[in-house]
């Protein structure tokens, strides 16, 4: 950078001091402990791992939506997980399987950022894809796998930490957080698969009132956000909608000629 002041830094891409963070939010330090020595067996060892908690098992200190939002912050791995604490890794699923699904899916799609074991596709019918077993010896198997979806479980998330995601500031809680982070994804031109990748989970979820309080705010917030309006630059104003009939109709010179008309006798009305 000739003829610049000394001070001024160039820029590169990052380069990650860890292959992995591993980011949970903790209530039980026991189930925890379970979970990060099944890891470390499972090959994600402390040279390329960096392990990352939020404690709440002494008093809540963060949410869901605020704490991982914290730790996907500080993380310095390529790859953050974000997981549950009552989960474990099997035999068969390691480093090297998560590896190996990790190539496979930059291969079919590069613009992917978030891969789980559990997810739904946007779709009425067939649109769950799920692998998980439990500790009775169920395993909880549908769909084909990997399978594009457009929300993912949150017992096992992972990032990829070049995508800077981020959690919604206003929701909040402990619930719909997988749906969340895949819906800031596909906006900010990303993807979401299930992969072949079988945990352990010891929970089956926790459907209670807080859920339906964060499915409430959830809905809201999309619905609003989702919402047809006209979209305003320093340049250029246009309509947005789902809808290609309304797209075209709110963006034709006559409708918006009509449209300006009326609010400037709205504007002469109010000021007479």
């Amino acid at each position: 950078m000739t003829g610049l002041p000394e001070f001024i830094k160039r820029i590169e891409l990052p380069a990650y001091k860890y292959k992995y963070s591993v980011c949970t939010l903790v209530t039980r330090k026991e189930q925890y402990t379970e979970m990060l020595n099944s890891f470390i067996e499972g090959g994600f060892t402390e040279d390329i791992c960096e392990y990352l908690v939020v404690d709440n098992s002494e008093i809540n200190r963060m949410d869901a939506y605020q704490g991982l939002n914290v730790l996907l912050q500080q993380a310095k791995g390529e790859y953050v997980i974000l997981c549950h604490q009552d989960i474990l890794l099997t035999g068969t699923s390691n480093k090297q399987l998560l590896d190996r699904r990790i190539e496979e899916i930059s291969v079919l799609d590069p613009r992917w950022a978030i891969l789980g074991n559990a997810g739904a596709a946007d779709r009425l019918y067939d649109r769950l894809a799920i692998k998980i077993a439990y500790p009775d010896g169920f395993v909880d198997i549908k769909g084909q796998l990997p399978q594009q979806v457009c929300s993912v479980d949150e017992n096992f998330m992972l990032v990829k930490n070049s995508a800077n995601l981020a959690f919604s500031s206003d929701i909040g809680g402990y619930h719909l957080y997988g749906l969340d982070l895949c819906m800031v994804a596909r906006l900010l031109g990303y993807s979401a698969y299930v992969i072949d990748f079988l945990l352990i989970h010891y929970s089956k979820g926790n459907i209670d009132k807080s859920f339906y309080e964060t499915l409430a705010r959830v809905k809201k917030k999309y619905v609003r956000f989702m919402k047809g309006r006209y979209m305003n630059t320093t340049i250029a104003k246009f309509y947005l909608s789902g809808f290609p009939l309304k797209n075209w109709l709110f963006n034709t010179r006559v409708l918006r000629r009509v449209i300006k008309t009326a609010e400037e006798i709205k504007t002469k009305l109010s000021r007479s």
